[in-house]
């Protein structure tokens, strides 16, 4: 019978191959697609979703206050660890076990654009 170019003609080898294999298959089943939920507010139009890798990021418009949308955010995530408003657009940033979370505010006509940004980072007070 005629052997295969690619299969490894000594034993040592066919084991260290079968290893390796193994190795990156348990290594893939141990990879665990964690899904990062973010609260977006009722009746948001969400207009941009990335969430199938980190950071997630989830961008829509809604007609809820500035206040409304703080305090939406504030009761999902505590209160932010800081906030600062810079060129109109007011960043949230929170931190909630090993997730860094950031919520952008704009105004954008008569409605509010919210951006928010979930990275698995941990931040610094």
């Amino acid at each position: 019978m005629q052997s295969l170019g690619y299969i490894p003609k000594t034993s040592f080898l066919s084991r260290t191959l079968l290893l390796l294999m193994l190795s990156f298959s348990i290594n893939a089943a141990g990879i665990e697609s964690e899904t990062i939920d973010i609260p977006v507010i009722e009746g948001a139009r969400v207009f941009a979703k990335f969430d199938d890798k980190t950071p997630v990021v989830i961008n829509y418009f809604t007609s809820v206050t500035e206040n409304g949308v703080i305090a939406f955010y504030n009761k999902s995530y505590g209160e932010p660890i800081q906030q600062e408003r810079k060129r109109g657009r007011l960043t949230l940033h929170y931190q909630k076990d090993l997730q860094q979370i950031r919520v952008v505010i704009s105004q954008q006509n008569k409605l509010r654009q919210v951006d928010i940004i979930v990275d698995k980072r941990t931040v610094e007070p």
